[in-house]
């Protein structure tokens, strides 16, 4: 999976967390009275092993009327439902399962376990109850916890889904509308939810309607706040195009700026170098008086900073003398051995020497 695909799958993730979130919100903000699931008489069906019982609380009586229900005949108890709820209480109904069908216990685990706590009870529940996983239903609370020990104490509330069918049933047959089986509530513990029904199921068609609302003005408020993005994208767009143009401008002055520079540095290294050179008039004189005129030069080569000078003289050790005395020569070299000429006059030299480079005219 690319890394555009995990951004994809996360801003999916974090706009259906912000609508859900969102909506709830917007439900929340329903008045009371115009809340279509709202119960003024909530209807209890209490389901034991030994008994059923259907508590219904009305709008003006003071103690509930409860009704066992026998499930020998089904029409006769849901004749005497009918007859009752006509009076008072509702069609929905809430299964509330005595303490004989749930099994509950205690579970200790370590402090981490809390952020997968289902999962890891899922597990437990094998060891716990003598059935496979997929025919139990659980519900657990968080009763404890000690951070001394970094442990979490968990109640854990375990029934079977045949159970949990067989209240299903008989809520049904009686003609009533099972909204959920909850456990019983004992002292400080409180009920918890086994089974909710579906939200299609559940859901009237005011509900639905409701949520449809709710779902189209998220869309449109997403539109919404989509072509708002869209429109500071184009701000932003343009103002990058701007900055960019305004940015390529300096960038070609500072560009002309540098190769200005570049070509006046050299001209002042052409010139420091020239003005370190000697001219070649004073040179040539220095030369001049350099050489006697008992010496003749037959040849005489400048390469850079040092003269090359081959010639005949009477001796040659004079004229090592005098380059090495000079103020602008100095440190003379043989380039080749010292030979007499035929008539063993003169001298035949080969000598470079080098030209102090300090010197100034």
């Amino acid at each position: 999976m690319g890394a555009l695909d995990r951004l994809r799958i996360a801003v999916s993730e974090a706009v259906g967390w912000a609508v859900s979130w969102w909506l709830s919100e917007l439900a929340a903000l329903v008045p009371q009275r115009f809340r279509p699931d709202r119960e003024k008489a909530p209807t209890v069906l209490e389901v034991s092993a030994g008994e059923t019982v259907l508590v219904l609380a009305g709008r003006n009586a003071i103690h509930p009327t409860r009704i066992p229900l026998a499930g020998v005949d089904p029409e006769d108890d849901r004749r005497r439902v009918q007859a009752a709820r006509h009076r008072r209480g509702s069609g929905e109904a809430i299964i509330r399962l005595d303490q004989s069908a749930v099994l509950e216990c205690r579970v200790t685990l370590p402090l981490s376990a809390e952020r997968s706590l289902r999962p890891i009870l899922e597990n437990q529940l094998e060891r716990l109850v003598p059935l496979p996983a997929d025919q139990v239903e659980f519900e657990y609370q968080i009763v404890g916890r000690s951070t001394a020990a970094r442990t979490l104490s968990v109640r854990l509330v375990v029934a079977t889904r045949a159970t949990i069918d067989r209240a299903l049933n008989m809520a049904r047959s009686v003609g009533l509308v099972p909204r959920s089986v909850i456990t019983p509530s004992t002292g400080s513990d409180s009920a918890l939810t086994l089974w909710r029904p579906g939200r299609d199921e559940a859901a009237t068609a005011t509900q639905r309607r409701l949520r449809r609302g709710l779902e189209t003005a998220a869309i449109v408020l997403c539109l919404v706040a989509y072509g708002s993005y869209v429109y500071r994208l184009d701000i932003v767009r343009e103002q990058l195009r701007h900055d960019v143009a305004v940015a390529t401008k300096a960038s070609v002055a500072t560009r002309d700026l540098v190769n200005r520079i570049a070509e006046v540095d050299s001209a002042v290294a052409l010139l420091k170098r020239r003005q370190a050179e000697l001219d070649p008039l004073l040179l040539l004189t220095e030369l001049t008086t350099l050489v006697p005129d008992t010496m003749w030069v037959s040849q005489l080569s400048l390469r850079g900073q040092t003269i090359e000078m081959i010639g005949y003289a009477p001796r040659v050790a004079d004229l090592i003398s005098r380059i090495e005395d000079h103020r602008i020569f100095h440190d003379p070299k043989f380039r080749s051995p010292i030979t007499m000429t035929p008539d063993g006059m003169s001298e035949r030299f080969d000598v470079s020497f080098d030209i102090r480079v300090e010197t100034r005219p």
